[in-house]
């Protein structure tokens, strides 16, 4: 027997919303491209690499702008899901992506997860929460494998930039 897919009405002009993802992915995507311009400003005249070697708060800061492009990808991903009638998969996935991006203390960016849930909540009618409980019995680890790494990844940035004070 074939699993039953819970289908969620989807409001009719989701592709209105689309502008706002692909700002957000966007940012995401640029995230490493700002932490590189800063850190030539940061350096002076000097190399980044020896910056790096030198500092570790600027290396813990430039790794958790490196996650940017990863996240974006995990949001276009799950936009696809979205299209396809599985809202679901695209809350429970920014849901997480939320965990991480507070791991990393980075409120510019929990803050644009926030504001693409509460698209995705006024399109659907689905909260986190259900999504997130719906989710969990559905091959949980394995759809969202990417989304765990990157918390992984996050919760090593922040354990590093607690130590490093």
């Amino acid at each position: 027997m074939g699993q039953k897919r819970e289908q969620i009405k989807i409001h009719p002009d989701y592709h209105e919303k689309d502008k706002w993802f692909t700002a957000a992915k966007t940012l995401l995507t640029l995230a490493p491209l700002v932490a590189v311009a800063y850190l030539q400003m940061f350096a002076g005249g000097s190399d980044i690499a020896s910056l790096l070697q030198k500092n570790p708060q600027i290396t813990v800061i430039f790794l958790s702008a490196m996650t940017g492009p990863f996240t974006a990808y995990l949001i276009g991903y799950a936009q696809k899901h979205f299209y396809d009638g599985d809202a679901a998969y695209l809350m429970t996935h920014l849901a997480l992506i939320f965990v991480a991006e507070a791991l990393l203390r980075n409120v510019v960016y929990m803050t644009v997860t926030i504001f693409l849930m509460y698209l995705v909540y006024q399109m659907t009618g689905i909260s986190p929460f259900v999504s997130l409980r719906n989710k969990r019995k559905e091959h949980f680890f394995r759809d969202f494998s990417g989304c765990f790494v990157l918390i992984f990844f996050c919760s090593f940035c922040l354990f590093a930039s607690l130590r490093l004070g």
